[in-house]
């Protein structure tokens, strides 16, 4: 059984599962979806957010198909799961969540952990990019790899609280 998250903690993934939402449904998803169903001024956004903080996937996504492939899944799988998250992460009476949001948060971390190293190497490696804008870039991108291991983390210590009448 996974612990509750209680305090500053709660509401730190509560606050990055919800603007993960919004930011999954109004730029990334630009990757996978035909332009002629993107509005115009999201649009404009995706393209102003990439040439201000030079982000060389998101500005020729096109042209990378393992991005694009990632982002499809982080629509397909991420974002139900942050939406099944933000609903148990609301509720402040749970002591515990169930073994299936455990097992949920397991697959997520590891798979999101996974997926951020080659992206990370990518915006580290940029060789137009200055190294402010790097560390920039970086900085933008480091959450999405420090939250999923600092969940994994969560969801795979045992925390002795009792299930079926035994210890774990």
């Amino acid at each position: 059984m996974m612990k509750a998250l209680q305090g500053t903690t709660r509401i730190s993934f509560l606050v990055f599962f919800a603007s993960h939402i919004v930011a999954s449904l109004v730029i990334d998803a630009q990757a996978v979806l035909s332009s002629s169903l993107v509005p115009d001024s999201l649009q404009r956004l995706l393209s102003w957010y990439a040439s201000t903080l030079n982000d060389p996937l998101m500005s020729k996504f096109q042209e990378i198909l393992w991005f694009r492939s990632l982002i499809l899944c982080e629509l397909l799988f991420q974002v139900p799961y942050f939406l099944v998250a933000c609903s148990y992460l609301r509720r402040r009476d749970l002591v515990n969540y169930p073994e299936s949001f455990r097992y949920a948060s397991i697959a997520y971390s590891s798979h999101t952990a996974t997926t951020m190293v080659p992206i990370l190497a990518t915006l580290a490696t940029n060789p137009v990019a200055t190294l402010m804008e790097r560390m920039l870039i970086l900085s933008v991108y480091l959450p999405y790899l420090l939250f999923p291991l600092a969940l994994l983390y969560l969801a795979t210590t045992t925390n002795d609280v009792p299930v079926h009448g035994k210890q774990r």
